[in-house]
């Protein structure tokens, strides 16, 4: 999963912008940066590859099967979950690297003096999806939250 040049690289440094975070959750901003900061001192160059995802992209991830949630079912819809994957693999990591990256992700969500609310990760889940992390009460917190129109 190392790849120390790739985080030198430019191509590195634009994957950092390629997901929409307007109007995301701040907590899950935080969780995204401190991940993408704690992986990339390992020598791991991870990015954000989804934060907010519009109505149309969630019903076509659903339709290919590649989502459980249609649209408005999402965390992503609202700015409650992000989409983190290797910088140069994707999402084709072994279980085993998965595990790695989940535990550091649950580390990071436990580390003393942290405020971010409980995350929840996908590679626990029946329908295994181990790049994924949302807010655990996501549909609780979207109601407090003024979220912006959503496409």
């Amino acid at each position: 999963m190392a790849d120390k040049p790739f985080l030198a690289s430019s191509r590195y440094q634009e994957q950092q912008w390629r997901a929409n975070r307007t109007g995301a959750h701040p907590d899950i901003l935080e969780f995204e940066k401190r991940f993408i900061r704690r992986m990339a001192k390992l020598d791991v160059p991870m990015f954000a590859s989804e934060v907010i995802r519009s109505s149309q992209r969630q019903e076509d991830l659903y339709a290919l099967g590649h989502s459980k949630a249609r649209a408005g079912q999402s965390p992503h819809g609202y700015g409650c979950a992000v989409d983190l994957v290797h910088s140069v693999h994707g999402w084709n990591l072994d279980r085993k690297a998965w595990e790695v990256i989940g535990h550091v992700g649950q580390e990071i969500v436990t580390q003393a003096g942290l405020a971010i609310v409980s995350l929840a990760w996908g590679g626990d889940w029946k329908f295994y999806d181990p790049a994924h992390w949302e807010i655990a009460d996501w549909r609780m917190v979207k109601d407090d939250y003024p979220w912006p129109e959503r496409a």
